[in-house]
């Protein structure tokens, strides 16, 4: 089997084992209907992908940058606080909910250590986050008086407790909605 066969195959996989995990969750990925599905016998599955665990964390991965690293773009994109935060608002809010719910409450719980290595990417993508933050307000765009670690690390609990908590997809976005806005706001974000 020629390398770029492989390379091609090992993508097909991955792609159908993400849309498993996205139907099914995480204990609905099983490596027998996954091979099936791909049309490869397990042997072969395990050849291509490594162990389960592999597989998982590739996933992780994928996971985090397709919603994660698109959610934060406007942070890299836009120099207006309020454009970049109202971006981000709307693509967290289309987007990152049911990743971060997949991320947290199975893979993380279930695979610890994938939770680490994508937990070193989220940091580095938070620092500058942060640091647009304080960017804005060296310049005046936001409130002087607030202190910008503070606030970030608000943010990001509330995530976590809405996220991991007993909420609906739905609920946890109201809240998350209301929570955040009145937080921006609170720093002198007026969205």
């Amino acid at each position: 089997m020629a390398k770029s066969d492989k390379v091609e195959i090992h993508e097909m996989v991955t792609k159908v084992a993400q849309n498993m995990m996205l139907r099914y969750g995480l204990r609905g990925l099983n490596m027998v209907e996954l091979a099936s599905e791909c049309g490869l016998a397990k042997a072969t599955l395990y050849k291509i992908i490594g162990t389960k665990e592999d597989l998982v964390r590739e996933i992780a991965f994928e996971i985090f940058n397709v919603n994660i690293i698109k959610v934060l773009e406007p942070y890299h994109n836009f120099d207006e606080p309020v454009e970049a935060t109202r971006v981000f608002l709307d693509n967290y809010f289309n987007y990152a909910i049911t990743a971060q719910k997949i991320l947290i409450q199975q893979i993380y719980k279930e695979y610890p250590l994938i939770e680490r290595s994508v937990e070193e990417k989220y940091e580095h993508e938070m620092k500058i986050v942060s640091q647009r933050y304080f960017e804005w307000q060296e310049k005046g765009l936001i409130r002087k008086d607030i202190d910008v670690e503070y606030c970030m690390d608000a943010l990001r609990a509330l995530n976590e407790v809405y996220i991991t908590g007993p909420y609906s997809e739905e609920e946890a976005i109201d809240r998350l909605r209301t929570s955040f806005r009145c937080m921006f706001r609170g720093m002198g974000i007026n969205i």
